[in-house]
C-alpha cells in the first residue's frame, strides 16, 4: 500500500484563517517546523528558546524601517501630491535603532518619561474613562479600549487646540503606524498610511515651535531634555521620538485591553477572580494577559554573521522574523499556553521583548493594566457580548487586536 509523504507544515500569514486566529498555524509551525526559510534571505522562527536567543544576541541588528520607506517612497508616492512622511516619522523609532543611536535615543525618552508621575496620570485618566465611556446600552469595547491610552498620552502631551480631539482619528492614525510595518501591503494602503503619518508629523512639528505650551507639556520636556543632553537630536528627530511614544502608548495597550475584554466575556469567572484579587494577584494576572494577548506578534533581526539555529545554518545578513506570539505559547515554557492561567506565577513571556531592545513602554503598560483591571471588571459585569454581531479581528500580521467587539448591557 502506498503511503503519502508527511505534509510539510508551512507558515501561512495573510490568509483569512490566519487573520481570524493565527495560533492554529503558529502552533503547528512551533511543533513540526520551528525554523523555516521563506525566501532566499528570509527566515522565520517560532520556538521560545530560539527567539529569546536572538533577541539577546548583541551581534544581531534590527531592521531599518525608515530606510525601507525612504527607498520605497519615490515609487509608493509616484503620481500623487503627497510628500514622503513615513520615513521621517519613523527615523528615530527606538526599536529600529542599534548601537549608540539606540542607547542615546532610549536615554532621552526615559528622561522625558521621568518628568511625569505616571501612576497619578493613569489613575486620573482611568477615572475619567470609567465615568465617561461606559454609559451606553450598546458599546464597541474595541473602540472604548482605544480611548484610555489616548487619554493618557494626551495628559502627557497637553494639547492647546482641537487637533487631538477625535479619539476615532487617533485610533486610525495609531493603526496606520502599526500596519505600515506589516507585510503584503498595497501601494494604496501605503499612501493612506503616509497621509496619516503626514498629519501626525506636521501636527507635532508645529507644536514644537509653539511657545505657549506649558513647561510640563511633552514637547517642552523633549526640548529641555535634548538641550541638557547637548542637543544631540534635531527637532525633526525629536518629532519622530514623540511619534514612537504616541504609538507605543496607544497601539499595544489597546490590543492588550481589547483582547483581554473579549476573553473576560468568554470566561466571566475571570471577572469574579479580579474583583476578589489582591494587588499581588492582579500583578500576576496582568503579566498573564500580556503573554496571552501578545499584541506585537513579530519582530525582526538581521544576523551579522552566520548562525546555527535548530540544526539550520542561517547565512549572515538574513532577515529573521521572530514570532513573539508562538514563543509566548510554547508548551516547553508555558503549561496550558492557550489558556489564561490567572495565577501563572512563573511567566517569562516575551511580550515586551528581551535584551537591550526590551520595550521602553513596558513600565507604563504595566501601570495601566494593573490599575484598570478591578474597575474594568466591575463595569464589565454589567455587559455581555452582543451575539447578533461577529467579533472582528484586525487584518494584520505584526500586530494583533480586536477590531470590533460589540457588547450590550445585561
Amino acid at each position: 500500500m502506498d503511503t503519502q509523504p508527511p505534509k510539510i507544515i508551512k507558515w501561512t500569514p495573510a490568509t483569512a484563517e490566519y487573520f481570524k486566529n493565527p495560533y492554529a498555524n503558529l502552533n503547528a509551525c512551533l511543533a513540526f517546523n520551528p525554523v523555516q526559510q521563506v525566501s532566499a534571505s528570509e527566515w522565520v522562527l517560532f520556538r521560545y528558546e530560539h527567539i529569546k536567543q536572538l533577541l539577546r544576541d548583541q551581534t544581531c541588528l534590527t531592521a531599518d524601517l525608515s530606510g525601507f520607506f525612504e527607498k520605497k517612497e519615490p515609487v509608493l508616492l509616484k503620481n500623487t501630491s503627497q510628500c514622503p512622511f513615513l520615513s521621517k516619522a519613523t527615523r528615530k523609532w527606538i526599536m529600529y535603532l542599534d548601537g549608540d543611536a539606540h542607547s542615546v535615543a532610549r536615554e532621552l525618552v526615559e528622561k522625558v518619561l521621568k518628568c511625569y508621575d505616571l501612576d497619578e496620570i493613569v489613575n486620573s485618566c482611568l477615572n475619567e474613562w470609567i465615568s465617561r465611556f461606559f454609559e451606553e446600552d450598546r458599546l464597541d469595547m474595541a473602540h472604548v479600549a482605544s480611548v484610555l491610552p489616548s487619554l493618557i498620552f494626551l495628559s502627557l502631551y497637553q494639547p492647546l487646540n482641537g487637533d487631538w480631539a477625535s479619539f476615532e482619528h487617533l485610533k486610525q492614525v495609531s493603526q496606520s503606524l502599526a500596519r505600515s510595518q506589516d507585510l503584503y501591503k498595497s501601494v494604496k494602503q501605503y499612501q493612506d498610511y503616509n497621509a496619516d503619518a503626514a498629519w501626525l508629523f506636521s501636527t507635532i512639528r508645529k507644536d514644537f515651535d509653539d511657545i505657549n505650551f506649558a513647561d510640563s507639556a511633552l514637547v517642552r520636556n523633549f526640548l529641555r531634555v535634548n538641550e541638557e543632553m547637548g542637543n544631540l537630536f534635531t527637532v525633526d528627530e525629536l518629532v519622530s521620538l514623540a511619534i514612537i511614544l504616541f504609538f507605543a502608548s496607544v497601539e499595544t495597550t489597546v490590543d492588550t485591553i481589547s483582547t483581554s475584554v473579549y476573553e473576560f466575556f468568554k470566561n466571566p469567572e475571570l471577572l469574579d477572580y479580579i474583583l476578589s484579587a489582591d494587588a499581588k494577584q492582579i500583578n500576576i494576572l496582568a503579566e498573564e494577559l500580556f503573554r496571552f494577548a501578545s499584541p506585537q506578534q513579530y519582530t525582526i533581526r538581521i544576523n551579522t554573521k552566520p548562525i546555527e539555529i535548530g540544526g539550520h545554518l542561517i547565512p549572515e545578513n538574513s532577515r529573521i522574523y521572530l514570532c513573539i506570539a508562538s514563543a509566548n505559547y510554547d508548551q516547553a515554557v508555558f503549561e496550558n499556553p492557550d489558556q489564561i492561567v490567572a495565577n501563572r506565577s512563573y511567566n517569562p513571556h516575551l511580550a515586551f521583548g528581551s535584551g537591550t531592545h526590551a520595550c521602553l513602554g513596558a513600565r507604563l503598560a504595566r501601570i495601566e493594566l494593573r490599575a484598570l483591571l478591578k474597575p474594568l471588571a466591575g463595569v464589565l459585569k454589567n455587559y455581555k457580548l452582543d451575539e447578533s454581531t461577529e467579533v472582528e479581528w484586525q487584518k494584520a500580521i505584526f500586530m494583533r487586536g480586536v477590531k470590533n467587539l460589540w457588547s450590550v448591557k445585561i
